[in-house]
Formats: structure tokens, sequence, C-alpha cells
């Protein structure tokens, strides 16, 4: 049936919404010579947009256009948008509008045309549109909060089907004292029959709709954090290092004063007729010094090291500074560190 011819009987009825609908819109201003000019630039790009295949373009320069003219072109092309993208809701209203908006004296062909297609729109997206249905068990109905997409449904219409662009739909649905239900309905283009998703409700604690938890989370204790590492502990670390570097150099010039020893005096036994005093005095000092120096800078190497690892691990927590910690002690007699601090 269209639109454009109601029933006898329904005429009277019809004229009434609209009078209601018109009269509680505030007076709406003539558009200027600026917004007709606009508009009109607005319309030939749109449709430029459209059959170039930018859908989504050419419905936000149609929309802008409809905003400012709000006559049944700029509507029909809107119109025509939206049900391209696939918002039949929204393409239905608009051509919805078209059909009802008031009729001029001397009204242009084009604005009759236009009403007569926008009619030719409702009746085509009255039979696409799908609609869902919510069957909802477990929890009083004046308590339940039901939402679809994040809009919250009014308790007196959700016993009742809802249309809704075809697609994919979320379904959340709480009261309070009942655990959170969701559930996912893909909804079909034309289909005729309501979609029913069925839900119980199960008592337990209930989530807000946005998806968060009912209660906050518990504060997770905070990490504590340690005191910067001591200059001392990277001064002993780097001595360490360079201690058991030298320690290195010297045990391998220990070793090759072994080999020379061994080579020119086997058995420790030297030539006298080849090695007078002051070599094998020589001999000895080199051996005795390197493996001295070999032992000594291990020792302190290791001691270095040793401190400022502890002075790492043991380093206080930020605030407690003058917790107990280790400093190293090196003196020409004594190598080693010190435990300090309060306890």
């Amino acid at each position: 049936m269209s639109l454009l011819r109601p029933r006898a009987s329904r005429a009277a009825g019809i004229a009434l919404v609209v009078l209601s609908m018109t009269g509680a819109r505030p007076a709406r201003a003539e558009p200027s010579a600026a917004d007709r000019q606009t508009a009109r630039t607005l319309l030939i790009e749109g449709r430029k947009k459209r059959d170039a295949g930018d859908v989504a373009g050419a419905r936000a320069d149609f929309q802008a256009a409809h905003a400012l003219m709000r006559v049944p072109t700029t509507g029909l092309d809107l119109a025509r948008a939206d049900e391209a993208l696939g918002h039949l809701i929204e393409a239905r209203e608009t051509a919805y509008e078209v059909v009802h908006l008031p009729r001029g004296a001397q009204e242009p062909a084009a604005f009759t045309q236009a009403r007569a297609a926008a009619a030719e729109i409702v009746e085509r997206l009255d039979a696409r549109i799908p609609s869902l249905v919510l069957r909802i068990e477990g929890a009083p109905a004046d308590q339940v909060d039901a939402r679809v997409d994040g809009q919250p449904i009014p308790p007196a219409a959700l016993a009742c089907p809802r249309k809704l662009n075809p697609g994919r739909h979320e379904v959340v649905v709480t009261a309070p004292g009942f655990q959170t239900e969701r559930r996912e309905v893909a909804l079909k283009d034309a289909e005729l029959a309501p979609v029913e998703v069925h839900i119980v409700l199960v008592p337990g604690r209930s989530a807000p709709p946005d998806g968060g938890e009912g209660q906050p989370p518990p504060e997770a204790p905070p990490r504590e954090t340690r005191a910067p590492v001591p200059v001392w502990a990277w001064a002993a670390g780097g001595v360490g290092i360079a201690a058991l570097a030298g320690s290195v150099a010297f045990a391998v010039e220990h070793a090759a004063a072994r080999d020379a020893l061994e080579t020119e005096c086997p058995g420790s036994v030297c030539d006298r007729r080849t090695h007078d005093v002051e070599r094998m005095d020589a001999l000895r000092g080199r051996w005795n010094r390197s493996l001295g120096l070999s032992v000594t800078l291990g020792v302190v190497g290791l001691a270095g090291v040793g401190a400022a690892v502890g002075g790492i691990l043991l380093r206080p927590t930020a605030g407690n500074e003058r917790a107990a910690s280790l400093v190293p002690l090196v003196t020409p007699m004594t190598q080693g560190v010190v435990w300090q601090g309060v306890f």
C-alpha cells in the first residue's frame, strides 16, 4: 500500500500525526541564497562520489546538503546513500521524513517526484529491515537492564520486536544480583521472522553493561623500588675488573719466567759458565715478582668485584637508604668488605 494514497479511514489519523510532528518542531527559517548554492554544490559533488563508488563520502555531502535545505530532493539522495551502505533504519527514517515534508503552494515537479520515490523506499525497506526479540527469564522484568549495541531498551518495550539494521549486534543483559549475559546476534537482510534470543539470568555477581567488572580489582601492592646503585659499588667493580686483568697478565708473565728458568736451569741448577750470580738473581726476581703480583691483584680483583655485586644486590629500598649494606675495604695490609648500616 503506497504511503502517498492512504485509505480514507486512516486519512484523519495520518493528518493528525503529521500536524503533531510539524507542530512540535520549531519554525525553520527560509534557506538563504548561500544555503541553496552550497546545497546545490554538495549534491553535485555527492553524486559524483556516489557514481565513483565512494558512497560514504557521498553520504556526508548529502547529509550536509539536507541539513541546509531539508527539501525532498536532498532527503532522497541521503536516504538512497544510507540504503546503499546498509543503514536501513536511517534510510527509512529519512525517506519517511521526505514523504511528510510540508508541501509548498507551487512545489517544483522534482519535489513531487522525490516524494514518490521516497514512499517507494519506505515500502521497500519495511520488507527488508529485520527485527530482534529478547526472551529474558530468571529476574524481575522491572530490574532487567537490556542493551543492544550499547543502547538501553525500556522495560515496557523489552518483549516487543526491535527493528535493527542487518549485520552483527551485541546483546548485554544484567540485573542486580545476577550474572551478566552477553550474546552476539547476526541479522539478515529481509529476514521476515523476528530473531529470538532466549536468555536465562543466573544469580551471581553482575558486571556493568560496558563490560567492566562489578567490583574494581584489588590494587596490586606497590613494587618496591631500589635505591640507586652507590658510586662506590661502580668504583669497586671497576677497580676489581682492572685488578683481575692485571692478575691475569702477571700470571702469564710468571708462566713465561718459569719456562725460561726450566729451559736455562734444568732442575733449578744453572750452569755457572752461562749464568752468573746477577743473571740468576734476575730470573728468581722475575719469578717471585710475577707470582706475587698475580696473587695479590687476583685477591684485590675478587674483593672489588664481590663488593660491587654486594652493593648492587643488597642496596636498600628507596626511602630506606640507611639500611645495612656492604662497603669495600682495601688497605696496604687488608683487602675485603665491611658490612655496615642499621640493624
